[in-house]
């Protein structure tokens, strides 16, 4: 598959990501009597039991998930560069990986051990998310023909694990509900996807890209 190809395909992976769940959240948690759209966690609406739990998961975590392991597969193969490149596109899809385990492993209010592994996968899928924008950063210096991004994935990989960090030490302290964390956190990543998204189907002429090992 061409270089150009693969861009093209990741691109429109990455704008389709946060659509599919932006979508898939606002539908299922509308139509959900009782269900609190800034507070609740989204995997309320996936938890075993729930009325139209198979939609929202096939919505937010399996399809997404897919297509998150095809960015990162579209910025390893579309995009010619250094190791620390390979390593954030590599995160990319492991990230993406990790999202479709979510959805493998819903919450069970008959299993109590289901919700640990639920939040576990979850959470590794959080970290390495919110670590691949800085590693893509570093990984992105040189010369392209289309300039990257880079500032703004500073930026949001800088948001991205500081929102990290406190819903892992500060908002279980708090008491604060889950979604307080979720929401911002993933405004974030639909800022990457939706910026990173549009720079592949942008970039036309990234072959001379010319990247120090």
């Amino acid at each position: 598959m061409h270089a150009i190809a693969w861009r093209r395909a990741a691109g429109w992976a990455a704008v389709a990501i946060p659509v599919l769940m932006w979508v898939d959240f606002l539908t299922m948690g509308i139509s959900r009597a009782g269900y609190n759209l800034l507070t609740r966690p989204f995997s309320d609406l996936a938890t075993t039991g729930t009325p139209n739990a198979a939609i929202f998961s096939a919505g937010f975590f399996f399809l997404p998930g897919i297509l998150t392991v095809l960015l990162g597969v579209g910025l390893s193969f579309g995009v010619p560069g250094n190791l620390a490149w390979r390593l954030g596109a590599a995160m990319v899809m492991v990230a993406g990986v990790f999202l479709v385990f979510t959805g493998v492993f819903p919450q069970d209010p008959r299993v109590p051990m289901a919700a640990i592994l639920h939040g576990t996968v979850s959470q590794v899928c959080f970290g390495i998310a919110s670590a691949a924008p800085l590693v893509l950063f570093a990984g992105s210096r040189g010369r392209l023909h289309m300039p990257a991004p880079r500032r703004l994935w500073l930026g949001l990989g800088v948001a991205s694990l500081a929102i990290e960090a406190f819903g892992v030490l500060v908002r279980p302290a708090t008491h604060l509900p889950y979604g307080v964390f979720q929401r911002p956190f993933t405004v974030v990543l639909t800022a990457f996807f939706v910026t990173t998204g549009f720079w592949l189907l942008r970039g036309r002429q990234i072959e001379g890209l010319s990247v120090p090992d």
